[in-house]
């Protein structure tokens, strides 16, 4: 069953995607793409390597973000563990390999 909007309004301009549901959808989709990033930055380069090189991946993650749960800015404490600014494209290229 379809449902019509009423006419005269503008249901394509309300924000309502941006603070329900969809606020929490696309927090997520957010949280991916820094996941992923994390991701090729610090642990994928060592996926095939020694154990000790996936545990510096993490344990830099752990000191230099996880540690400090809410106590520090998120995107500082990103770019110290990237040592960059944070990319999209780890994350494009995880949803082009599927």
């Amino acid at each position: 069953v379809e449902l019509m909007f009423a006419a005269g309004t503008h249901w394509h301009s309300r924000f309502g995607h941006l603070v329900s549901y969809g606020a929490g959808y696309y927090g997520y989709l957010y949280a991916q793409v820094f996941a992923a990033d994390i991701w090729s930055s610090c642990m994928s380069a060592n996926i095939n390597s020694t154990s000790s090189s996936l545990r510096e991946g993490g344990t830099k993650i752990w000191k230099e973000m996880l540690i400090h749960g809410g106590g520090k800015d998120p995107k500082k404490m990103l770019k110290v563990v990237l040592g960059r600014d944070p990319s999209v494209e780890p994350f494009f290229e995880g949803i082009s390999e599927r």
